[in-house]
């Protein structure tokens, strides 16, 4: 019952005791049955009972997000809880206050361990510049370094090799002029503007020198920095330089003049940076220490919290009554799940120590109840497109239920290819196999909707392969599967086909195969009285059909039909089903004057299209003649005997003179020249013979003798008076578009030869009538018929309608979206007719109009079948098949098929599905759902744990 209409529900009341409350809502959270209701839509956030418990459990949360991090930076995996060796779930408050110590901690650990990877940066870059500035001052110590200003050029030389010149002890010799140096280091990227500005600012009386740092000396800097000197003259240079240098984001070090000291610099530099990574690596390894000893715990705490923290949110949903000390909910619960929500209840009352029960009530209320369906793993996928277009109205029936076939029947018929069907089915099937394996990457926007519609992409490629095994085409190349084809060759190299005598081993006509041997005895020329059958392709289309120039024509006239066949056996499914919910809601007017009236509607026009398809297909048109221009008979194919006393029969086969035919000849030649169907020596299976009234009339061929056709010249009168006036020649099958136009156009009649059906121009206009007597019956009653109801129920109440009112407003507040619109006239709702009246003229003439344009839509299925089919063969034939197979060439040919591979998966596989899909869904949502179903209730979303990960 669940799978075709929603779980049947009740509104529960439950009086919890304070105490209780908490074990109540986490029993019942572990059950999730239960849909609780907001009894405090008049407070705001802020002034619910609970508000701070729910921020406590929110700042908890935002301090595991914060650990988190610290676990993700540090690259540790936080475990899932099921080791032995877990600590046990403490109380909320004492994961409070633990949670806050290790956040303090972590943040006073990560501000020290910044301060220490600080000071690492700087001593590395300390002694890079030293470095750099010994090489630099060896190089002017052997070449002097020129000042920029012409004027000062030999004295700037002078004064840097005497800033590096020394005395055998070490001690520098400093004459009075010496030149100011900063040293340091600054961002690679900022080096060209620094250049710049430091030229424009000393108007070029400075020196600069600098180098990049390799990335191996950037021990622990990711941004890439430069070593640079300026040598200037001048305490306002030193100013200036010192300015610009903080305005670049530059690191000034002190830089002794000796080489001595600063070598000695060096080495006290390398000492501290030794100590300090001992330092850094004993806090790093605390801190990861300190993550490891909570790992294990950390998914429970998050678990815990969030329970926690829905707990407290459901219970601010929930009246207190001050008055009892209890809190009061109410809630939408599954019948069926009522005895699980008292085993629940009882539950917690034992583990909180409760010394009253949780009282349950079911109360009656006219709100609409949410909508509730059970699914499985199969039918879930499906079930997600339905409530895609729209939620279920309570109890409405579920079109999920056919959604589960037609939606991959549909999606086949466009996608048909044995081929790509099994390569879709394998990996539905991949998917399905290893679900549990691909759960965890589900998390993933697009790999999860593949992983979640897996059953779908199942079925889809198995009704694929399907309606590949009707195309019969396997990558567009036909197969014999079950059998040969039902044609002879062309070259007539068959042994059935070169056994008839009167063909042409030199023909390239086609014949069927048939038991044309075993109807007639050609050695003696005598007929053995057995009905010729042809032979049939035992499923699918006939391979024979692929080497013909009228392949492409064959296969859209049977795809087309079928697309109709298809989409209006759909639509009167959607009728059928609002004829089940008019059924289940004891609607009688919509039963009489909706459901009625559109049944009639379909079925006249497009039912009847149907009708006429599936006798044009049913009919063989072999044995369909047309007798006077009057009548239609069928004269099976039966050869006659030499008295030509088993009539209706066929004459001899290929024997194109009529008179030298054993037995009957002579009497078949004293018959007028036009009833021979065998002209210019074309021998054929024979010509129909059929005995009218005592007289014998055989075939005629109407090719270019059109006279014959006319009812004027030959007709049963005519023949009546003399054979001369009879004629019998073979019907051939009308087109269906020109029978349906003029079903409309000349109402009532049906020429003979475009008949398919016994009486078809009385029942065309008998069909036509009940078509337009429908349109008024399904506009006019039903707004009249509920105005009348309307004014029964008004005066029936009488007096009473303001207490009425007034008692509904206190019974509670309908759910936004859930009023029932259809089923609610004359129940106290307010009544407008004219409202009432356009919405019916609205649905009448969408009706109509829909029921053209949806069947005209069904014909997608034709197009997207053929489109798919085209592209197949034109990327199997002009890569594999031309370039291929013709060069002879091994590796074009294995470069073809990878190319051939690539356009298969690309475009069929992946443009093609989803466009077949997106058509497929299009078609269910518009043309089927829109017949009968609402969509305007809302879901049943129980307070449960296993959804607070979406919910969260």
């Amino acid at each position: 019952m669940s799978q075709f209409r929603s779980e049947e529900m009740q509104l529960l009341q439950l009086y919890i005791q304070s105490d209780a409350a908490h074990d109540t809502l986490y029993e019942l959270g572990a059950l999730g049955a239960i849909q609780f209701k907001d009894l405090n839509n008049d407070k705001s956030a802020f002034q619910r009972i609970f508000v701070q418990d729910v921020r406590k459990c929110e700042d908890m949360l935002r301090i595991l997000r914060y650990l988190k991090g610290h676990f993700d930076k540090e690259k540790i995996i936080t475990g899932d809880g099921s080791r032995h060796d877990v600590a046990p779930l403490t109380s909320l408050n004492e994961l409070h206050d633990r949670l806050q110590e290790l956040e303090k901690e972590m943040k006073d650990h990560s501000d020290k361990y910044g301060q220490l990877v600080k000071q690492r940066t700087e001593l590395e870059e300390h002694v890079q510049v030293l470095k750099h500035a010994s090489k630099w001052f060896g190089q002017a110590n052997r070449s002097g370094i020129a000042f920029t200003a012409p004027s000062l050029e030999e004295e700037g030389r002078h004064e840097m090799s005497s800033l590096l010149d020394e005395n055998e002890a070490g001690i520098t010799r400093r004459p009075p002029s010496m030149l100011g140096h900063i040293a340091g280091c600054i961002p690679s990227a900022n080096m060209r503007d620094f250049t710049v500005t430091l030229f424009r600012a000393t108007r070029g009386n400075m020196h600069l020198q600098h180098e990049e740092l390799d990335t191996s000396e950037n021990l622990s800097e990711t941004e890439l920095k430069s070593v640079f000197i300026v040598y200037f003259s001048g305490e306002r240079s030193r100013a200036k330089i010192e300015k610009i240098c903080e305005s670049f984001g530059a690191t000034k070090y002190r830089l002794p003049e000796g080489t001595s000291a600063r070598e000695k610099d060096v080495q006290d530099l390398c000492e501290r940076l030794k100590d300090l990574e001992i330092v850094i690596r004993s806090t790093s390894e605390y801190k990861r220490n300190r993550l490891r000893a909570i790992a294990n715990s950390f998914e429970l705490w998050i678990e815990q919290v969030t329970r926690e923290k829905a707990i407290f949110h459901t219970l601010n949903l929930f009246n207190y009554d001050v008055t009892h000390k209890c809190l009061i909910a109410e809630g939408w619960c599954p019948v069926s799940s009522m005895s699980d929500v008292r085993d629940a209840l009882r539950r917690a009352t034992l583990k909180s120590g409760a010394s009253v029960q949780t009282v349950v009530e079911v109360i009656k209320s006219r709100q609409t109840p949410p909508t509730f369906f059970k699914t499985t793993k199969v039918t879930a996928g499906f079930q997600a497109i339905v409530d895609a277009y729209g939620m279920a109205r309570y109890q409405e029936f579920n079109p999920a239920v056919f959604t589960v076939i037609t939606f991959p029947f549909l999606f086949g018929v466009m996608f048909g290819d044995i081929g790509h069907g099994f390569m879709m089915s394998m990996t539905g099937a991949l998917l399905c196999l290893f679900e549990q394996r691909l759960s965890s990457a589900a998390n993933n926007e697009m790999f999860g909707t593949l992983y979640h519609g897996r059953y779908n992409i199942l079925l889809m490629g198995l009704f694929a392969i399907y309606c590949g095994f009707i195309y019969n085409e396997l990558f567009s190349v036909p197969l014999e599967i079950f059998g040969s084809t039902a044609w002879c060759s062309g070259e007539m190299d068959d042994p059935q086909c070169s056994r008839i005598p009167g063909t042409s081993p030199d023909s390239t006509q086609k014949w069927l195969r048939s038991n044309l041997n075993e109807a007639f005895d050609f050695a003696t020329g005598k007929s053995n009285e057995i009905e010729v059958t042809a032979q049939v392709y035992p499923f699918g289309s006939d391979p024979g059909w692929s080497h013909t120039s009228n392949k492409l024509n064959s296969a859209n006239s049977f795809k087309m039909k079928f697309a109709i066949v298809a989409g209006v056996c759909q639509m009167v499914l959607g009728i059928c089903c609002k004829l089940m919910n008019t059924l289940y809601f004891k609607d009688s007017i919509t039963l009489y004057f909706v459901f009625i009236p559109e049944i009639i509607f379909i079925n006249s026009i497009f039912g009847y299209l149907v009708l006429l398809i599936l006798t044009k297909w049913t009919t063989n048109w072999n044995t369909a003649f047309v007798l006077n221009n009057d009548e239609i008979v069928h004269i099976p194919q039966v050869y006659c005997n030499d008295q030509l006393s088993n009539l209706p029969c066929w004459t001899a086969p290929f024997r194109y003179d009529r008179s030298s035919i054993a037995g009957y000849g002579s009497k078949l030649a004293e018959l007028p020249e036009y009833m021979w169907c065998m002209k210019d020596k074309s021998a054929t299976a024979g010509c129909a013979v059929f005995d009218w009234k005592g007289k014998i009339i055989v075939e005629s061929n109407v090719y270019g003798n059109a006279s014959l056709t006319q009812f004027a010249n030959y007709n049963p009168t005519s023949c009546q008076e003399d054979i001369s006036g009879c004629v019998m020649w073979k019907q051939s099958p009308p087109s269906l578009l020109d029978s349906l136009i003029k079903m409309f156009m000349e109402p009532g009649y049906v020429a003979i030869e475009n008949q398919l059906i016994p009486g078809q121009g009385g029942l065309q206009a008998f069909l036509i009538l009940l078509a337009f007597v429908s349109v008024p019956m399904l506009l006019f009653p039903k707004p009249f018929l509920l105005k009348r109801q309307h004014e029964e129920n008004m005066a029936r109440r009488g007096g009473f309608q303001a207490l009425q009112e007034r008692s509904d407003l206190v019974d509670g507040d309908v759910e936004t979206g859930s009023g029932d619109s259809s089923h609610g006239h004359g129940h106290g709702e307010e009544f407008e007719f004219g409202e009432v009246m356009v919405h019916q003229m609205i649905h009448t003439i969408e009706y109509v109009l829909g029921c053209i344009s949806n069947t005209a839509s069904y014909l997608r299925l034709w197009a997207l079948s053929l489109a798919h089919a085209q592209l197949s063969e034109v990327f199997w034939e002009k890569t594999v098949i031309e370039v291929g197979l013709e060069s002879s060439s091994a590796a074009l040919l294995f470069i073809t098929i990878g190319a051939w591979s690539l356009f298969t998966v690309g475009v069929l596989m992946g443009m093609e599905s989803l466009s077949a899909f997106l058509h497929a869904l299009r078609l269910h949502w518009v043309e089927f759902m829109n017949k009968f179903y609402d969509g305007d209730g809302y879901p049943f979303r129980p307070f449960s744990f296993l959804t607070l990960g979406a919910d969260e």
